[in-house]
C-alpha cells in the first residue's frame, strides 16, 4: 500500500476516534497522551529533570517556564506573550478555550505542536497549516473566548466531531484575530535574537549579557512588522496585525522565523550536561551596518553558509573610502559568496536636491527615472528616509565592462524600512564597470560615449553609479533578469512601479563561507546532536529506566496506552 493510502486510512481512523469521544476531558487526554509517542524515552527523562521531577499533570507556571527558556527578567510583555502561546498550544485541540493552566502534558504538547516536523506526524496531515496555528496562538485572549461564548447558541460540545476537530482550528474564526503590533514586535525580537544565538537544538543559551543587544534586534523586528503593514511608521503606533499580512509576510520573505522557537523548545527535551557550547560569529567583526541583529534578518532570507559560516569583513566604504578602484582591490580576490550592503538617505525631491547637489543634477540626466505620477509607493517608504538592501551573490567578483556574472543564487534584499525578497531569473545579472558605469544587479550595461553616459535600469533592479555616492532601485514588475517581491507578489502589487532613489552613505562587503565550510559545520553540530542522544540513552539504561518505569515514577500516565474513554 502507497504512502498516499496510508496518509488516507491514517486520516479515517482520526475521524471514527474523533466520533467517539464521550467529552472533552477525554478528547483532550488522547491528545495529550498521543503527543507522547512522538518523543523518546531519553527525551522525556530529560524532560522530567528539567522540570523538577513534576508529574506530567500538575501546571508549571510563567516564571517556571520563561526561567527555564533564559527569557529577559524585565520584558513583562514578552513573558505574558509567550505565556498565554504557550497555553493555547497546550489546551490543543480545544484551543478555543485554551486558557487552562498549563501543566507538564500541555508544555511537552507544546513542543510537539511548535516542531514542524513532529507535528505534521503527531496530527497526521500534511498540509496542516501550522503559520496558521501559530497566528492564533499569539492572537487568541481571553476576550476572544468571551465573544465567542456569548455568540455562539450551538449546543454545549461533547465530541470533537461537533467542533469540525483540529482541522478548522477549533471553529475559529481566524480573519477576525487580531494581533497587536507591540506584542508582535517583542514575539519577533525574541526570535531573531534566538536566530543568532540558538543555532541548535542542543546548544547551550549563551549569558544573558546578549539581551544588551535587544535594541538592535528590535530594529529588524520593526523591519518586518513594516512589511505586515507599511502603514506602521514607527514604534508605539496603536496598530494590530491581522492573519493576511502576518502569513504574507511569514511565507515569503521570511518562512524560517519559526525554526529558533523550535530549537529553543528542544531545550526541554536535554539533559543540561547535554547542551554545547555553539560558538557562533563570537569574533564577528562589527561596522557601521553589520551586526548580529542584521544577519539573523539575513539569515531569514539567505542560504545557510551566511548564518553558519564566518563573515569576513572585505570592504566597508567608511574605513577604505567610497571608490571602484578600493573596492575592487578588497574584495575580488575573495573566491566564495560575497554580501553586498547598501545603506541610503532617500531622495523624495529631485528638483530640491538638485539645487543643493549638482552632480545628482547630472545623475539624473544619465539616469532614466519615472515619473512621479507612475510611483506607488507605500506609506513605510514615504516616510521612512533610512533605506537598506542587501544583494546576495553566489560567485566570486569580476570586471566585466561588457558581460555580467553573479550566478543563479544572486538576490537582492531589502532589510529596511520593509523586507522583501527578488530572486535572479538567469544566471549573469551583475555588472562591474570600471570605465564609469558602476555597479548594476539586474539591469543591462549602461551606454558610455566619450563623455556621455546612459544608464539602462531593469525591471527590478539597484544601480549604484560610478562613484558609489547614489543609487536607484527600481520595481516596474515582471519581464527583467530579476523578478518582482516575493511579497510585492503575494499582495498582488507586483504592477504598481516605484522607485527609491538614494544618496548612499554607506556600502559593505562581506565575504560569506563557501560550502565546504559550511559542510564541515553541520556535520560538526549533527555529530554533537547524535552523540548528545547517545549519551542520554546510555545514561538512561545505567539508570535501569524504561517506559514501564516511567509510568510508575509518574511520567506517563496510567492511561497512556488507551487514548482516554471512548
Amino acid at each position: 500500500m502507497g504512502q498516499g493510502s496510508s496518509v488516507t486510512e491514517n486520516r479515517s481512523n482520526v475521524d471514527q476516534r474523533l466520533k467517539n469521544f464521550s467529552s472533552n476531558s477525554n478528547a483532550l487526554r488522547y491528545f495529550n497522551e498521543k503527543a507522547l509517542r512522538f518523543l523518546t524515552t531519553p527525551e522525556l527523562v530529560a524532560f522530567r529533570s528539567k522540570i523538577g521531577g513534576k508529574k506530567l499533570t500538575e501546571n508549571i507556571s510563567n516564571e517556571e517556564i520563561t526561567k527555564w527558556l533564559h527569557m529577559p527578567s524585565d520584558n513583562i510583555v514578552l513573558r505574558e506573550v509567550f505565556y498565554n502561546f504557550i497555553r493555547v498550544l497546550s489546551n490543543f485541540p480545544l484551543i478555543r478555550e485554551g486558557f487552562d493552566n498549563v501543566t507538564g502534558f500541555g508544555l511537552l504538547k507544546s513542543i510537539v505542536l511548535i516542531d514542524h516536523e513532529r507535528c505534521r506526524k503527531y496530527l497526521g496531515l500534511k498540509s496542516y497549516n501550522q503559520t496558521r496555528l501559530m497566528f492564533i496562538g499569539l492572537a487568541t485572549s481571553k476576550s476572544i473566548k468571551e465573544d465567542y461564548e456569548s455568540t455562539d447558541s450551538s449546543p454545549s460540545r461533547t465530541s470533537l466531531n461537533e467542533v469540525n476537530s483540529f482541522r478548522h482550528y477549533d471553529r475559529i474564526s481566524v480573519d477576525e484575530l487580531m494581533i497587536p503590533a507591540t506584542y508582535l514586535q517583542e514575539f519577533i525580537t525574541w526570535l531573531l535574537l534566538l536566530t543568532t544565538h540558538c543555532p541548535t537544538n542542543n546548544c547551550e543559551f549563551p549569558a544573558d549579557h546578549v539581551y544588551r543587544e535587544w535594541p538592535t534586534y528590535k530594529n529588524s523586528a520593526m523591519n518586518i512588522l513594516r512589511s505586515m503593514d507599511p502603514s506602521l511608521v514607527s514604534t508605539g503606533e496603536p496598530h494590530s496585525i491581522n492573519y493576511e499580512q502576518f502569513s504574507n509576510t511569514i511565507t515569503t520573505v521570511i518562512p524560517d522565523i519559526f525554526a529558533p522557537l523550535e530549537r529553543i523548545m528542544e531545550h526541554f527535551l536535554y539533559q543540561e550536561s547535554d547542551l554545547v557550547f555553539a560558538e557562533f560569529q563570537n569574533n564577528l567583526s562589527t561596522s557601521k551596518l553589520m551586526n548580529q541583529a542584521l544577519i539573523a534578518q539575513l539569515a531569514l532570507s539567505l542560504p545557510k553558509e551566511l548564518a553558519f559560516s564566518k563573515l569576513q569583513k572585505l570592504y566597508v566604504g567608511r574605513e577604505s573610502g567610497f571608490s571602484m578602484r578600493s573596492l575592487q582591490a578588497k574584495v575580488f580576490k575573495w573566491m566564495a559568496p560575497t554580501v553586498i550592503l547598501v545603506s541610503g538617505k532617500c531622495i523624495l525631491n529631485d528638483e530640491e536636491y538638485s539645487i543643493k547637489n549638482t552632480r545628482y543634477k547630472k545623475f539624473l540626466q544619465e539616469f532614466p527615472k519615472l515619473k512621479d505620477d507612475s510611483q506607488h509607493l507605500n506609506e513605510a517608504q514615504l516616510h521612512k528616509n533610512k533605506v537598506i538592501f542587501a544583494v546576495y551573490i553566489s560567485e566570486n567578483w569580476k570586471v566585466t565592462n561588457k558581460g555580467y556574472f553573479g550566478g543563479p543564487g544572486t538576490r537582492i534584499i531589502q532589510i529596511s524600512p520593509t523586507c522583501d525578497l527578488f530572486k535572479a531569473t538567469q544566471p549573469d545579472v551583475v555588472y562591474f564597470n570600471t570605465v564609469g558605469g558602476g555597479i548594476g544587479i539586474g539591469s543591462k550595461q549602461p551606454t558610455i560615449k566619450g563623455l556621455n553616459k546612459s544608464y539602462s535600469p531593469g525591471n527590478v533592479s539597484l544601480t549604484l553609479d560610478s562613484t558609489l555616492e547614489f543609487a536607484v532601485f527600481r520595481h516596474v514588475g515582471n519581464g527583467g533578469k530579476i523578478s518582482p517581491g516575493m511579497l510585492i507578489s503575494k499582495n498582488n502589487s507586483e504592477d504598481k512601479p516605484f522607485e527609491i532613489r538614494m544618496l548612499l552613505q554607506d556600502v559593505e562587503v562581506w565575504g560569506c563561507g563557501g560550502e565546504k565550510e559550511l559542510q564541515e559545520q553541520m556535520k560538526q553540530w549533527q555529530w554533537e546532536e547524535t552523540e548528545a542522544k547517545r549519551r542520554q540513552q546510555i545514561n538512561l539504561r545505567s539508570m535501569g529506566e524504561d517506559r514501564a518505569l516511567l509510568v510508575m515514577a509518574g511520567i506517563l500516565g496510567e492511561h497512556s496506552q488507551s487514548g482516554g474513554s471512548m
